[in-house]
């Protein structure tokens, strides 16, 4: 898989389930119903497109401010470590930035993941009260517009967990021309540690397998769901460095 193709998709997944406007320098995602998700609400920037870093910076936080948010702003994955170049210049318009390694994970083994058969995974394409429910047992209130909005769109794919008939975990994603990226695994708090995240992963890898789909990458969101991910025959191939910025 070329990994610059990651990289696109990195900068463009929020187009799937947020509101964006194109600017000559780059994307403002922004959705104001939903303002404490930073997927839907900030602008990504690429470097060969930018003539005036401070005009851009300027019209970054007029906008989000018009709009009730705070500016907050991702480098293109393509510009890797560009915000430690221009952290003073970014300082200087009273932003905060920083620095995150990023890995990107392809599937160079076997999937090995033998899953609790306890737990049944199913494929799903409509919204539930059940499915909703996982996102307020693991806390995460923000996402369930997110994810609802984004199981709307025909690219999109999720899995559920179930153990004694109840909903307690999900793994969803999204395809596009370029990739299949896993969007988001998610556990309920009350299940944790039971396999719940090994037995979607497994299903998922399958799921690729059996439908030909090898244009599939994952960065993962922590160590718990990397270990899985590498029971799945998944390896880290690449770190960059990712810019972030809040004013």
């Amino acid at each position: 898989m070329n990994l610059e193709d990651c990289y696109i998709e990195e900068d463009l997944f929020p187009k799937i389930f947020t509101d964006y406007e194109e600017r000559e320098y780059g994307i403002l995602f922004f959705n104001t119903d939903n303002k404490d998700s930073y997927d839907s609400n900030h602008a990504v920037i690429y470097k060969d497109k930018i003539h005036d870093l401070q005009h851009v910076l300027s019209d970054i936080t007029e906008f989000y401010k018009e709009k009730g948010c705070s500016p907050i702003i991702y480098q293109s994955m393509l510009d890797d470590n560009w915000f430690d170049e221009i952290q003073e210049e970014l300082s200087s318009a009273g932003f905060k930035s920083w620095i995150e390694g990023q890995e990107y994970m392809l599937q160079v083994d076997e999937n090995s993941i033998v899953p609790n058969p306890e737990i049944k995974v199913i494929k799903v394409s409509e919204w539930s009260e059940g499915i909703e429910n996982v996102f307020i047992e693991a806390e995460e209130p923000w996402e369930i517009k997110v994810a609802k909005k984004t199981l709307d769109c025909p690219e999109t794919w999720m899995f559920a967990a179930s153990m004694n008939g109840k909903i307690i975990g999900l793994l969803y994603g999204h395809i596009s021309e370029r990739a299949c990226r896993v969007d988001y695994l998610l556990v309920s708090k009350k299940h944790r540690k039971a396999g719940v995240g090994r037995a979607l992963f497994y299903n998922y890898v399958e799921w690729c397998r059996q439908n030909g789909i090898d244009n599939v990458y994952i960065w993962p969101d922590g160590e718990t769901p990397k270990r899985i991910y590498e029971e799945g025959g998944y390896r880290v191939v690449e770190i960059r460095k990712a810019g972030r910025a809040v004013l």
